[in-house]
């Protein structure tokens, strides 16, 4: 379990794209990590890094309807759009298996998350 600094690999850094080096360097060196069961990754928002608020389920991410969309959205496009039903029955049994991390904009204050699951 990793409760150490957050790992990133070469792959997942590309998501920094347009994020300066300061803010690479701050979340891969500086950063307390976070357990997750796929590579977790660091989620970017108005060209910096979100702040982790933590593993949730879906009772807590309905707070965030944001988060959810961006969520929805995410789906669709990795292929959950051959039943519509398909990603709200994966997002209402979040927490039960598979999980949300969510994080929070520090520059606008919107929510954003991912799925992980094992």
């Amino acid at each position: 379990m990793n409760r150490g600094y957050a790992v990133l690999s070469i792959e997942v850094t590309t998501q920094f794209d347009g994020v300066s080096e300061g803010v690479l360097h701050e979340v891969t060196r500086r950063t307390p990590g976070f357990h997750a069961w796929q590579d977790p990754h660091w989620l970017v928002h108005c060209q910096d890094a979100a702040a982790f608020v933590g593993e949730v389920g879906y009772a807590e991410l309905a707070a965030h309807p944001e988060a959810l969309d961006q969520l929805r959205t995410d789906m669709r496009r990795d292929g959950f759009h051959d039943d519509e039903s398909r990603p709200e029955r994966f997002l209402t049994s979040l927490g039960e298996g598979a999980t949300a991390m969510l994080f929070r904009c520090t520059g606008c204050g919107s929510h954003l998350a991912y799925a992980d699951a094992s």
